[in-house]
């Protein structure tokens, strides 16, 4: 990275507010965002009102995603008011996808960088405050680029992700998300070890999150993303490995064969259905049938008893039909997932779909659909957490309850949200990210409740 020349800004101009939107890898890309500015004596500050540079990480998957940037520009415009010297740009997904489009809709926005192009920050702002460019779009995708030697510390308390690989090869008709973010491209095995072990000993990290387009896809220098997993367990104390997410038309079984065999592999997989229609599935280019998708969620149950299975599902994609709807809900039925994201479809530029296919279900269509889904779906997750009601699980302290502060957020390695009252004569805090014994006692939909039995390798009596 080039270090900047110029004089040195005001403290306040190296004062830094990073809000972030949509996925888990945009996260770990905000992460990174502050490493390559905090290397450039860039602080990070808690709100935009006392921030130099202001920089949205965006994301382009849905109309919302869009809608709710717009909206947050538009109620920065005060601060630009105020102070013109403020700098203002949109990173991400939805600056790779708009380009210099953004800049005619009147927002406050200086500049904008795509997903591959982070690493220009420096000279970008620099270029800003001198007067020296206006109205930066820097939007090439790269073959290359993993940032795999930068650091982010993407840290929640006990928790943390690191994006394992970059972009997605599968095209599928509705996804803007190779247009986004590029071709795949895997980091070393070892770079990913080193971030690994790093949050471990410096962060104190209980879990990790690798994450990827499609996790199924990581090669580098002939190993793939099993041997990842296997290197990470063997070559790191970390207690906790999780992923997300995989496709379905490539999943390897010995994927789940070590996560059967390795308790610190959470025995958890989120796996997207989009359509329980192999017509619509055909549509949406998935590669895979109805038929081929509860097969291989079969072998997986098989194989793991305890697994914990959650999904995708797109609503209204072009030409649903009433019976394909149908297919999808009696699918649910059949899978019985332990809980689902759920959309109506959204139609996205640069894609198959929207070049080709017409986006014909109507709205009201779609919401409707949606509804019934949700309902069906919401009905299946409550009676599954009820039948958990007696039974015992490890779970790891994530943080307090959001509702009491006398109650912990925890879950189990089957990715089940358990809250339970904080140990007597403990306090939270010295609770997190340590396992806990706890019996369930209740149950809804989202959540289970349960009572402590005993740290996990304590004594019982």
């Amino acid at each position: 990275m080039k270090p900047l020349h110029a004089e040195k800004p005001a403290a306040a101009a190296l004062s830094l507010y990073v809000e972030t939107y949509g996925c888990q890898m945009n996260e770990y890309d905000s992460g990174l965002v502050c490493s390559i500015l905090g290397e450039e004596g860039f602080d990070s500050v808690p709100t935009p009102e006392q921030a130099g540079v202001i920089l949205l990480n965006t994301c382009a998957i849905r109309e919302k995603a869009h809608e709710k940037v717009f909206n947050r520009l538009s109620a920065l415009a005060h601060l630009k008011r105020r102070n013109p010297g403020t700098v203002i740009g949109v990173l991400g997904c939805m600056a790779q996808n708009l380009g210099d489009d953004l800049f005619a809709m009147g927002l406050p926005v200086d500049f904008m960088l795509g997903p591959d192009n982070y690493r220009e920050l420096p000279r970008v702002i620099q270029n800003i405050r001198s007067g020296a460019e206006a109205g930066i779009s820097i939007t090439q995708l790269s073959r290359s680029e993993t940032y795999a030697d930068l650091a982010p510390r993407v840290v929640s308390g006990c928790l943390a992700f690191v994006t394992i690989m970059r972009g997605c090869d599968n095209f599928c008709s509705f996804c803007v998300v190779p247009y986004t973010r590029g071709r795949e491209r895997s980091r070393s095995v070892e770079s990913i070890v080193s971030e690994v072990n790093d949050l471990v000993e410096s962060a104190g990290v209980k879990e990790v999150t690798l994450l990827g387009q499609n996790v199924n896809s990581f090669r580098f220098e002939g190993l793939y993303f099993v041997d990842l997993i296997r290197s990470i367990l063997r070559e790191t104390s970390i207690e906790r490995i999780r992923f997300t997410s995989p496709h379905p038309h490539d999943f390897p079984e010995e994927l789940m064969e070590l996560m059967a065999a390795e308790p610190r592999f959470c025995s958890h997989v989120h796996l997207p259905l989009q359509s329980g229609s192999s017509a619509v599935l055909e549509r949406m280019r998935r590669d895979y049938t109805r038929e081929d998708y509860l097969r291989l969620l079969r072998t997986m149950r098989n194989m793991v008893p305890d697994l914990g299975v959650s999904t995708d599902i797109i609503v209204g994609f072009c030409g649903e039909s009433e019976a394909e709807f149908e297919e999808t809900l009696s699918l649910v039925e059949e899978a019985r997932y332990d809980m689902a994201f759920m959309f109506r479809y959204s139609e996205r530029e640069l894609t198959y779909a929207r070049k080709n296919l017409p986006d014909d279900v109507a709205e009201p269509v779609k919401l409707q659909r949606l509804e019934r889904l949700i309902e069906v779906q919401t009905r299946i997750s409550q009676a599954k957490n009820a039948d958990l009601v007696g039974k015992s699980y490890a779970v790891l302290v994530e943080g307090r309850s959001r509702r009491s502060a006398l109650e912990l957020m925890s879950r189990t390695a089957s990715n089940k949200v358990v809250i339970f009252p904080v140990p007597e004569g403990e306090s939270p805090e010295a609770c997190m990210g340590r396992t806990f014994e706890v019996v369930i006692t209740g149950s809804s939909a989202a959540t289970l409740r349960g009572e402590l039995r005993q740290p996990v390798g304590a004594a019982r009596d």
